[in-house]
């Protein structure tokens, strides 16, 4: 079973998809193989990193729909060695309507994931706390909330941390505890210093649980999606590169202490 993360925000424009793409492609540069699963019906990260949406029959919506269909029939390897991609289409938004009436809906994403041969597995989740998420959720070790600089994007945090408790209480047999999610600042502007003090001081209850990395709003990091790149080949030298490169390390040392997980593997990525 790979190790799998999911990676989740009720809000759009927090940097979740940003954040996959980019994670993912560290960890595939680090020498892991890494799949994202984008289970969002845009589908921006099978754009983002490349995946025309023109060019594939079959999508996550057929793996949680069709009874026993092997995700990898779907799986579509990226231009980075060792990233592959199981992409969305905004078809998987009405195979999310079938699936209401469907016995054990939950873990049909487990059920998926759990014999593949992957180091790690980065879920892009859609904003919406539904059965797609559902399944997100149950079949996670380990979840990331991207949290935009800004006062709205706190709202709803407490309610999602809530929701992601009971889902892993009611629907998985050995409870999850522990240190199993952090949240991640990003689009960190230090001139807005009256906000970033206000969205500190919201923060305080879960500082521990947040990631020391900060990422800074970098304009690079738009452009890299506009050129369905990750970031470390679109500009390596930018703030965002930098950023990214960081939360990599950052996630892999916290991995490092739960059991059973990959050995650190010869970085492929080098950094100044």
């Amino acid at each position: 079973m790979p190790f799998v993360v999911a990676i989740i925000n009720q809000k759009g424009g927090t940097g979740k998809t940003t954040t996959t793409i980019n994670l993912g492609a560290g960890l595939a540069y680090q020498g892991y193989r890494t799949l994202l699963v984008d289970m969002d019906p845009q589908g921006h990260t099978s754009i983002g990193i490349g995946i025309d949406p023109d060019n594939f029959t079959e999508s996550m919506g057929e793996v949680m729909t069709v009874p026993r269909k092997d995700i990898e029939d779907v799986v579509l390897a990226t231009y980075i060695k060792g990233l592959f991609v199981a992409p969305s289409h905004i078809k998987l938004a009405r195979a999310a309507e079938q699936l209401y009436s469907r016995m054990y809906r939950e873990t049909i994403l487990y059920q998926a994931l759990k014999d593949t041969d992957y180091d790690y597995v980065l879920i892009d989740c859609p904003p919406a706390l539904g059965v797609l998420t559902t399944n997100s959720l149950y079949v996670a070790e380990f979840i990331i909330i991207p949290c935009q600089m800004s006062r709205y994007s706190l709202d709803g945090l407490a309610d999602l941390m809530t929701t992601i408790e009971e889902v892993k209480n009611i629907f998985t047999e050995d409870l999850f505890r522990g240190d199993f999610f952090r949240i991640l600042l990003t689009m960190y502007d230090r001139r807005n210093r009256v906000t970033n003090e206000f969205i500190m001081e919201q923060l305080k209850p879960y500082l521990e649980k947040t990631f020391g990395v900060i990422i800074m709003k970098n304009e690079a990091l738009n452009q890299a999606q506009i050129a369905q790149k990750a970031i470390f080949d679109y500009d390596h030298s930018s703030t965002g590169a930098r950023d990214y490169y960081l939360l990599t390390q950052e996630f892999l040392n916290l991995c490092q202490k739960r059991k059973n997980l990959p050995e650190k593997r010869r970085s492929l990525l080098n950094w100044p």
